[in-house]
């Protein structure tokens, strides 16, 4: 199974600014950055996909382990543009860069899960965001990454009747949105 991963990453400048009450510009800029640098080496490490590409609004954001595709389109748009693109392969796998807790083994769990035929969705804890999606290439569907977006991922899976599959696992649900996830996840972030 060849899977293609896709990473959405915001300039590093602007991210996390739900932190700000708490984290200084600086503080949130090193933040975003070990958390996409730890995801990215955390997959390339699994060893699970073929190709992992970065999909960023920062022309000068490169990771030695993933290729970068520079676009100024808003999130969906961006990603769409970037598999449009570059992928290859038979799996789609795109994921948040904010999970500090993402480890080898449950990536291996997402891949074993994966069944054909099926859009695997992994949801943040609390069932709003989604922070995984795993899909064969040629499955048709809107990206609905946003607010909301797992519901809004799952009502355009029902309205195409598209077969879909909840994935939990902890590690890979529980992402960095807001300052009660920072306390929460400090000793992971901080290694």
């Amino acid at each position: 199974m060849a899977i293609s991963a896709f990473i959405p990453v915001k300039n590093f400048k602007i991210s996390k600014e739900r932190l700000s009450n708490i984290l200084s510009s600086t503080e949130r800029s090193n933040l975003a950055e070990r958390m996409a640098r730890h995801t990215v080496k955390t997959l390339v490490d699994s060893d699970i996909c073929d190709s992992i590409f970065i999909v960023t609004n920062d022309k000068e954001l490169m990771f030695d382990e993933a290729k970068s595709f520079y676009t100024s389109s808003p999130l969906n748009s961006a990603l769409n543009e970037a598999i449009r693109s570059h992928n290859k392969n038979e799996i789609i796998l795109i994921m948040h860069a904010d999970l500090p807790r993402i480890n080898e083994l449950d990536l291996h769990l997402l891949k074993n899960k994966f069944a054909n035929q099926k859009v695997s969705i992994v949801s943040d804890l609390l069932k709003n965001g989604t922070n995984c999606l795993m899909y064969e290439a040629s499955q048709n569907f809107e990206l609905k990454f946003g607010l909301n977006s797992y519901n809004l991922f799952t009502e355009e899976f029902k309205k195409n009747n598209i077969s879909f599959q909840d994935i939990n696992l902890s590690t890979l649900q529980d992402d960095l949105d807001s300052e009660e996830d920072y306390f929460k996840l400090v000793k992971h972030i901080n290694g």
